[in-house]
Formats: structure tokens, C-alpha cells, sequence
């Protein structure tokens, strides 16, 4: 019996789970555009190195993976906080997928919401149309978040 339960405590401390691995990228860029407005009508954030910066300027989005202009000063350390907060609900269904373009953004003039992630070498940006169900509730995160930076 003692030797049943030393094999069983032995097998049960010797399993260990292998840690899950966290979202680490290198920047995130988010946000929001819209293409049928006056003015500026997108709103992105660059997230990197615990600084956040508002784009400099970019009045609408274009659906090329083009450079975006970020201003060079951060924003303060509670609006970082938002947007680390964002940064970490960012679905992991959306980070498996394989498509740019997901649903049809802005075709009906509800805005895109932009998501863009850079860990290594690899650069993965995503359009995504607020009204797809599989990622509506993190899209409103994503305008709630802009709101509150601007």
C-alpha cells in the first residue's frame, strides 16, 4: 500500500504542464477608420516597449500594409495602461487566422477595425468588420479604447 501511494505521489508531483505561452509581440497597432467621413477618419495607436503613440495624422486607412505615421512622443503611463489592457484581449482565434480581411469592413459604413502585431520577423495585420459575431465584443473594446485615448 505505502509503495501505491509513493508511486502515485511520485507520478502526480512528476507531471508538470507545460506553461502556456503569453502573447509577446514586439508592437501591436490598433484601431479604428472609416472611409465615408470628413477630416480624420482614422484613430490608431502603436503599443511598444510600454509606450503608446497616437498615428501622426493619417486621415484614413489603406488596405496595403503601408508604413503608418506615428507621432514620437508617448502618451501617459494611464493611457498606456489601456491600451496594455486592450493588447491582452486580443483573441487567440484571431491570431490563427489565416486572412486579412475578415467579414466585410466598412462596407456598409460601420469602420474597420485595424489590428496589426509584430513578433520576430513576422508582421500579421488584420481589417475586421465590427459586425462579424466572432469578434464584435473585442471590437467594441477596440473603439472603447479609442474613445478614451483621444
Amino acid at each position: 500500500m505505502k509503495k501505491s501511494l509513493f508511486l502515485l505521489l511520485v507520478l502526480f508531483l512528476g507531471c508538470k504542464k507545460d506553461p502556456v505561452a503569453k502573447f509577446a509581440p514586439d508592437y501591436v497597432i490598433f484601431g479604428t477608420s472609416y472611409g465615408e467621413c470628413g477630416g480624420d477618419c482614422a484613430r490608431l495607436f502603436k503599443l511598444e516597449n510600454q509606450k503608446l503613440y497616437p498615428d501622426d495624422g493619417i486621415e484614413y486607412l489603406v488596405q496595403n500594409g503601408g508604413d503608418i505615421p506615428f507621432m514620437t512622443q508617448s502618451l501617459p503611463a494611464d493611457k498606456v495602461a489601456l491600451a496594455e489592457s486592450l493588447k491582452n484581449q486580443i483573441p487567440a482565434s484571431l491570431l490563427d487566422e489565416p486572412e486579412e480581411v475578415l467579414g466585410c469592413p466598412d462596407c456598409r459604413d460601420q469602420g474597420t477595425i485595424y489590428i496589426e502585431t509584430k513578433t520576430g520577423d513576422q508582421v500579421r495585420r488584420w481589417y475586421i468588420d465590427p459586425d462579424l459575431d466572432q469578434y464584435a465584443s473585442f471590437c467594441d473594446s477596440v473603439r472603447v479604447t479609442v474613445l478614451k485615448l483621444q
